[in-house]
């Protein structure tokens, strides 16, 4: 089952992940699951997070917080996070994996965020010289 994983250094990155799902996923954040969902990412996609980022002091994710919202809820993502897509099902609610084209257009989009966020960072850096 294939997700997108965006390091706290911008890289996305298409991962594969394994039954059981919920140890796949531990594996790639490094702790306990949260299941958010982001203001900037329509259904079916979530976003999963290290639950205890914040008491682990992870570096903050500025692309999860940028689609989580965290301007207006005032909470930040911190750590790398995973992007699924999320079902309705008789059991609850179960994770599916992205398709391609899915991975393909998610990255294309998200790249545009990651391009202007790191030329205002360098904007920022010159001004501060």
């Amino acid at each position: 089952m294939k997700a997108l994983k965006i390091s706290t250094n911008l890289e996305i990155e298409a991962v594969e992940l394994s039954e059981p799902l919920y140890k796949s996923i531990r594996n790639e954040l490094g702790g306990y699951l949260e299941v958010v969902r982001p203001m900037k990412l329509v259904r079916p996609f979530c976003m999963i997070v290290d639950e205890e980022g914040l008491l682990k002091n992870l570096p903050l994710n500025p692309l999860g917080c940028w689609l989580y919202g965290t301007e207006e809820h005032l909470q930040p993502i911190v750590g790398d996070i995973i992007i699924m897509a999320e079902m309705d099902s008789i059991d609850g609610i179960i994770f599916k994996g992205l398709t391609d084209t899915q991975i393909e257009s998610l990255t294309n989009d998200l790249t545009e965020f990651i391009q202007t966020y790191k030329e205002i960072e360098l904007y920022h850096m010159e001004v501060s010289k």
